[in-house]
């Protein structure tokens, strides 16, 4: 419920859910049949359009940063969530713009970080958008990889 799902593929399981269970029959004969088919129909919109948690608006805005675009885009459509990592940088390293890499276990990606003056780790040539602080959700991360102020990858990185 938290990821978003195509539309076309709620229709087709509404469409699978009419075929079976309306017949060619009179429409008196069939009320408990389109009494079921009406609670699946309004269980499917309601796993459509209710927004379950924080994370499914959050990916249907990140699917919206293309390749190419500029920084001032990125922030325009994200603009609304947390930015940064959240993470303190090592408590083992106490000097400032130290780097080091992070590997993401779900897709093998890696980044390149640094220490920002605050103390946080910072992926370099990249913006990080949040969409929650709530401890299920608040490593949820959209990773916007930049070159030359253009957008050259979009990852999601979840929790």
């Amino acid at each position: 419920m938290a990821y978003p799902v195509a539309w076309w593929l709620y229709l087709s399981v509404a469409i699978a859910f009419t075929v079976a269970l309306i017949r060619v029959a009179p429409v008196r004969a069939q009320r408990a049949r389109i009494g079921a088919l009406a609670a699946v129909i309004a269980g499917i919109a309601a796993l459509y359009f209710v927004e379950w948690t924080s994370r499914k608006p959050f990916l249907c805005d990140l699917a919206r940063v293309h390749v190419g675009m500029t920084e001032a885009e990125v922030r325009r459509i994200m603009g609304r969530y947390i930015e940064g990592t959240g993470w303190p940088a090592s408590p083992f390293d106490t000097t400032t713009n130290s780097s080091s890499t992070l590997t993401d276990v779900s897709s093998g990606s890696q980044y390149s970080t640094t220490t920002s003056p605050a103390g946080a780790m910072v992926i370099r040539d990249s913006l990080v958008f949040r969409h929650s602080t709530v401890g299920a959700f608040n490593s949820d991360w959209g990773i916007v990889s930049l070159s030359s102020g253009r957008v050259v990858r979009v990852e999601f990185s979840p929790d």
